[in-house]
């Protein structure tokens, strides 16, 4: 994937990060519940030039029917999770006019121009950023990070997230989980720091019984 030319790799914080969600089924930037509107996340710094013409506008992915699966995509970089017994491909994803949009409900995403998935711990050169949807059903995405009846995060202090390359494998411990509202973010700046061998978890947070999502989980891991 072609990556952004407009600001350097090393740029501490994403300009726009839309993390909403979407009653029973919540997703990031996309599919959001009636009369619910994006948040956007704001940086301290630019990472998307200014054009002349907003972007094309996303199709937002949808839950399939039920009895029917989702393929997952191939990749040779992989996310897991021993204790939410999670792993998925990893596709990096260039944000289109500052917001993360992923484009499939079966993968998470690293988030260009900033921290590569790399192969041993030395090699990093800022944070990792991985973002997944979730969807409050236990099957999709970062779904496997949240109890399923939003009673809060399965992850604690001391686990582990893997994420593996052809290169190698770098091992990251949780160190907090934290729970921001939709309009907090923008001003998390601790989620925005440049800091190589950090790795950094994004998604909805999902409150249970269908509700729409009102936060966003972030789960702050070192190597």
């Amino acid at each position: 994937m072609r990556r952004l030319t407009a600001t350097s790799p090393r740029a501490g914080a994403v300009t726009a990060v839309a993390a909403v969600g979407l009653a029973g089924a919540a997703l990031l930037a996309i599919g959001l519940a009636d009369g619910e509107q994006p948040v956007a996340a704001i940086g301290p710094a630019p990472m998307v030039a200014a054009t002349s013409a907003p972007p094309p506008e996303e199709v937002p992915p949808t839950l399939p029917p039920e009895g029917v699966t989702l393929p997952t995509p191939s990749s040779d970089v992989h996310v897991t999770v021993p204790a939410a017994d999670l792993d998925l491909p990893v596709l990096p994803l260039t944000p289109r006019g500052g917001a993360i949009n992923p484009p499939t409900l079966t993968a998470a995403y690293w988030i260009e121009p900033y921290g590569d998935p790399v192969g041993a711990a030395g090699e990093s050169d800022n944070t990792l950023y991985l973002a997944a949807h979730s969807t409050g059903t236990g099957e999709y995405g970062f779904d496997p990070l949240m109890e399923s009846d939003g009673g809060g995060s399965k992850l604690a202090a001391g686990d582990v997230v893997e994420v593996s390359t052809p290169r190698g494998t770098v091992s990251y411990t949780v160190e907090r989980t934290k729970r921001y509202a939709k309009g907090e973010l923008p001003g998390a700046t601790e989620v925005w720091e440049a800091s190589p061998g950090r790795l950094v978890l994004i998604t909805c947070f999902q409150r249970g019984g269908g509700r729409a999502s009102t936060e966003n989980l972030v789960v702050f891991a070192e190597s």
